[in-house]
């Protein structure tokens, strides 16, 4: 189950002493008005929102928001085409060739078990592992969150209504960069993470409910814990190019950018604590990240 909960939703941690914290105020270091930087889960209710002081009053404030990509782009014919031909397998290596048919029965019967029908496997053999075990995610998160609606992301909703309120949205990475970031491991690792999933539901639903709990509460030393178990949560190289390698480019990115607008960075909440977080980056770089309490 290293990335049904991992990879779609995206990844959180903190300082220990600060375990109940999403939002956090970017000061200091020249700059002449406060920017902010948010924690997002990618499959919780945007009913969240609501739960987190100063929330709605730092939205309002800044001047731009800046998530992990621009959502307006994910819409654009562009990026549709570009997702359909990420997530195709290879010729040599699609479902029924990386999966036994014993295997394959195993995620028809747990995808029918979730849409409520007997499942015709075949459709997805075209389809990168990867893909199906995220969307398996989405299929599971409704047990944790039955108040999520896909239609309603939270990273989506922030970035809708910054634009209502005529805020620029951008991103820190293009859609082609989190593409690959998401669908660019090994095909075999990519198998092998979506039979974890089918072969052991209750651990999966189990992790699911504790970090979503964890999130419910703000809890980002608990969802570290989660995440980087090392039992169940990211391997190294996962940890390497999904979080740091992202970390990094973004960090750079904003070192530059912070003393020029007043903006609200909006990521998975895994990206914003650690050695490699932003949250650290930013102040080994002379700001002052300081949680917003009120």
């Amino acid at each position: 189950m290293k990335k049904v909960f991992i990879t779609a939703i995206i990844t959180l941690t903190a300082a220990m002493s600060l375990n109940a914290q999403l939002l956090w105020k970017i000061s200091g270091n020249g700059i002449e008005r406060d920017s902010y930087i948010f924690g997002t889960h990618h499959i919780a209710p945007v009913t969240m929102l609501d739960s987190v002081p100063g929330f709605n009053d730092a939205l309002k404030a800044v001047d731009a928001i800046y998530g992990e990509v621009a959502m307006e782009d994910m819409n654009s014919p562009k990026f549709l085409a570009m997702m359909q031909q990420a997530v195709m397998a290879p010729a040599d290596s699609t479902l029924d060739k990386v999966l036994t048919p014993i295997q394959l029965d195993s995620v028809a019967a747990f995808l029918g078990k979730y849409i409520g029908a007997q499942f015709d496997i075949r459709m997805l053999y075209p389809m990168k592992p990867s893909a199906i075990t995220s969307q398996l995610a989405i299929l599971m998160s409704k047990k944790i969150f039955p108040d999520f609606e896909p239609s309603k992301q939270i990273d989506l909703t922030i970035q809708s209504r910054a634009k209502a309120l005529g805020k620029k949205n951008g991103g820190l990475e293009s859609v082609s960069d989190q593409v690959k970031a998401l669908f660019g491991n090994p095909i075999s690792q990519q198998a092998e993470e979506l039979m974890e999933t089918v072969r052991d539901e209750d651990k999966a639903l189990k992790q699911a409910l504790a970090l979503a709990n964890a999130y419910r509460s703000q809890n980002l030393g608990e969802i570290t814990s989660i995440i980087f178990d090392p039992d169940n949560g990211m391997t190294e190289e996962e940890q390497q190019r999904l979080m740091n390698e992202r970390n990094n480019k973004w960090a750079q990115f904003l070192i530059g950018f912070l003393p020029t607008a007043s903006v609200m960075v909006v990521v998975g909440a895994g990206h914003l604590p650690g050695n490699n977080g932003l949250i650290n980056l930013l102040q080994k770089a002379g700001f002052n990240v300081t949680p917003v309490m009120q």
